[in-house]
């Protein structure tokens, strides 16, 4: 088995490097990746993140927010916490045991004394409280198994960031099942481990009893197309959000120049239908402002900048665009 680290804490380049990893290095039949994401909410392919996050949490630790190629739910990253990868063959697609790839990491958590336990087919918990999820792709005739490790992450960030109201959003994705969470730090002897590099250490000598380990260096050339992969994928909006599934969302607040509620139905990351309320002073019909919204990407910038072009005071009296924004984003992970 190859090990190798991805040298970064960009959720963007990391899961670039993991990507790349898993369809261009096929002459390995056994890859681990460890590594580590700063501050980044991790959200899976088939969900939308507007559902997911509170957005008022996550712009105030400036986390950033990525999609990943895997299925899931989404999950905080910080440096309390440890991402782990495998990529196997895998030429039977159709019978393929997630809890199989799943119990290396248990046998190795016990193996350094972590009182870890598969539940379900791809939870790791301890005394019932998670410590690990994880997700899984299918790319060709190789699987990717990832998931995390929380050793001594920050839980009441992770619980703040991964909570929205749900009566704003209908959302048409997967939804993220809430559950108890704990850290692996909580339940060690004091001392065992002096932070989570010495864990990390610890783990990769545990899988090196069991399996040979060979560390690999990417060359600068494979190194170069994982930037490139990063670029023009996992630092985008189209595949971050414009790939997210279709959603309805409303939201209605009170400003000096009256109550304002809007109401929006988004599919590929453009608002397809937009429709607005309120008490407000308008003076003409609002068609032709809830017309030129349709097809902008849901975003405050391209929302803003269709609102600056109008005569806004006409169609929402003493509302202010920053104001319509506010009302249009609350809540929501887009801004």
């Amino acid at each position: 088995m190859i090990y190798s680290e991805t040298n970064s804490l960009d959720p963007t380049w990391n899961l670039a490097f993991e990507e790349y990893c898993l369809r261009e290095l096929t002459q390995f039949s056994k890859i681990m990746l460890l590594w580590q994401n700063d501050n980044a909410i991790i959200v899976g392919r088939n969900q939308n993140a507007e559902k997911e996050i509170n957005v008022a949490a996550v712009n105030q630790i400036g986390a950033k927010v990525v999609r990943r190629s895997t299925g899931g739910g989404t999950v905080y990253h910080d440096l309390g916490n440890l991402n782990y990868s495998f990529i196997y063959s895998a030429e039977n697609r159709g019978r393929i045991d997630f809890s199989f790839y799943s119990q290396p990491m248990v046998d190795a958590l016990n193996k350094i004394g972590v009182p870890a336990k598969l539940q379900g087919r791809n939870d790791i918990v301890i005394d019932g409280k998670k410590i690990s999820g994880t997700a899984q792709r299918i790319y060709g005739g190789r699987l990717l198994h990832h998931g995390t490790l929380l050793f001594d992450s920050n839980l009441e960030v992770l619980q703040n960031v991964l909570n929205v109201d749900p009566s704003k959003i209908a959302s048409k994705g997967i939804s993220s099942v809430r559950s108890r969470v704990t850290n692996i730090k909580e339940h060690l002897p004091e001392g065992k481990f002096a932070d989570i590099q010495a864990f990390w250490k610890a783990l990769v000598n545990a899988f090196a009893e069991e399996d040979e380990i060979t560390p690999y260096q990417l060359t600068d050339q494979m190194l170069a197309e994982i930037k490139t992969l990063q670029e023009t994928k996992y630092q985008t909006w189209e595949w971050n959000f414009g790939k997210a599934p279709a959603f309805e969302y409303n939201n209605g607040k009170r400003f000096p120049g009256g109550k304002l509620e809007i109401h929006v139905n988004v599919d590929d990351g453009l608002i397809q239908k937009c429709k607005v309320y309120g008490d407000f002073l308008g003076l003409v019909s609002l068609e032709e402002l809830e017309t030129a919204l349709v097809g902008v990407k849901f975003d405050t910038a391209h929302v803003l900048q269709v609102l600056q072009k109008l005569d806004l005071p006409l169609f929402l009296g003493g509302i202010m665009a920053e104001e319509f924004t506010q009302c249009m984003f609350e809540g929501v992970a887009l801004s």
